[in-house]
């Protein structure tokens, strides 16, 4: 056996980049040093080092292994690119890799954003802090990017993954979208998208607004369908266009059962903020309309004494002028379960100073000596003008 010479071996130890701190302790055994290259101390072996032929320093060993591990995973610019644009955002500089950010022009809300490519292309998460709504982004802004979506909002922004009261431009009918689903829908509107509906769709629809449809579908959304408002249970010829924009009432006969012309009444503005809508109507004394109304989120904003009649005529007052001034009903339907959505107007269309003075105006026309009379039938007609 050859006679072993620690001399020579801490020579082939220190060749592979080792300073020694110790006598040879053995082959096996562990040999106290200083990498050359880290600093840092190591207790590799004769036998690691040379014999097995491993790495002196276990910290550069796994620094090399690293950045190897780094070039195989390197993603190449071309190839990044391609699918970070399918995430629908643009590149504004080059791949920075995928241990940065990069800066890029969000497709859909159209901000930059600085986005990880890790984290959209390999687990799957959204380019944009704000499409996502993760990220809140100023009301006025969010307004700006409704309104060129074809939507006017009517009450302040809530949230992108939160449900908007908003107006349609186009039909002036109310839907509800979030910010997030209104980016990605081709037609934000509903209704809008209703507009070339199937026979089924356009029952649905006339059932909604309450109407009872007599005869089949005329298969034109413009042509006359005759039809039995489900309230009064007289027969109207309805126009579906118009009953999806909702831009007048379902039926200009309906009288109102509930409210004596002949006993005194009450004329009232209401306004609900959530709904972001104002209401203008009538009740008898005693009725409990108004608390109803209360009930449902509306709250008092003025309430003035008047014979049946002459409430009568002020709440028609308003009404027409409102119809004169082509504004669209506040709410839907579906927004007053206990009824009286065709007497409301949105705040955003009319302020509560104009409604103040919608209000004042009818009264002091009602006290006009030719309104102090007592009609003869308590139910409004035709004539009358009722939009009901």
């Amino acid at each position: 056996m050859a006679k072993i010479d620690p001399i020579a071996r801490a020579a082939a130890m220190s060749a592979r980049g080792l300073i020694l701190k110790a006598p040879y302790p053995g082959a096996d055994k562990p040999w106290p040093a200083i990498c050359k290259t880290c600093k840092q101390p190591t207790r590799s072996s004769y036998t690691s080092v040379i014999t097995r032929g491993q790495g002196p320093c276990f910290i550069c060993g796994q620094r090399k292994s690293s950045a190897a591990a780094a070039r195989k995973r390197a993603v190449p610019a071309e190839v990044a690119e391609d699918k970070i644009r399918k995430a629908n955002v643009e590149p504004l500089e080059k791949f920075p890799g995928t241990q940065g950010t990069w800066r890029c022009l969000c497709l859909n809300c159209s901000r930059e954003i600085d986005v990880w490519y890790s984290s959209v292309v390999y687990s799957g998460n959204g380019a944009c802090d704000y499409c996502s709504g993760s990220r809140q982004i100023p009301d006025a802004d969010a307004r700006a990017e409704l309104l060129a979506l074809g939507l006017e909002a009517l009450v302040p922004y809530p949230g992108s993954n939160e449900k908007w009261r908003s107006r349609c431009t186009t039909c002036k009918k109310i839907v509800d979208p979030t910010l997030c689903n209104a980016r990605k829908t081709k037609t934000t509107c509903r209704f809008c998208a209703q507009r070339a509906t199937t026979p089924e769709e356009a029952v649905e629809i006339m059932k909604e607004a309450g109407l009872k449809p007599l005869i089949a579908f005329p298969g034109n959304v413009k042509a006359a369908w005759r039809a039995e408002h489900i309230d009064c249970g007289k027969q109207v010829d309805a126009v579906l266009d118009k009953v999806i924009q909702r831009r007048r009432a379902s039926c200009i006969h309906c009288a109102r059962y509930g409210f004596k012309q002949t006993l005194p009444g009450f004329l009232y503005l209401l306004v609900h903020t959530a709904l972001g809508a104002a209401k203008i109507g009538i009740c008898n004394e005693g009725s409990g309309r108004i608390r109803t109304h209360e009930l449902n989120g509306w709250h008092q904003v003025l309430v003035t004494p008047l014979s049946g009649y002459q409430a009568v005529r002020a709440e028609q007052h308003v009404l027409s002028h409102w119809l004169t001034l082509d504004l669209p009903q506040g709410v839907s339907r579906l927004d007053m379960p206990q009824g009286g959505w065709t007497e409301t107007v949105a705040l955003r269309d009319r302020s509560l100073p104009e409604l103040r003075a919608d209000f004042d105006a009818a009264v002091a026309s009602c006290m006009k000596p030719h309104c102090s009379g007592v009609a003869t039938d308590s139910s409004p007609t035709e004539e009358d003008g009722y939009l009901f």
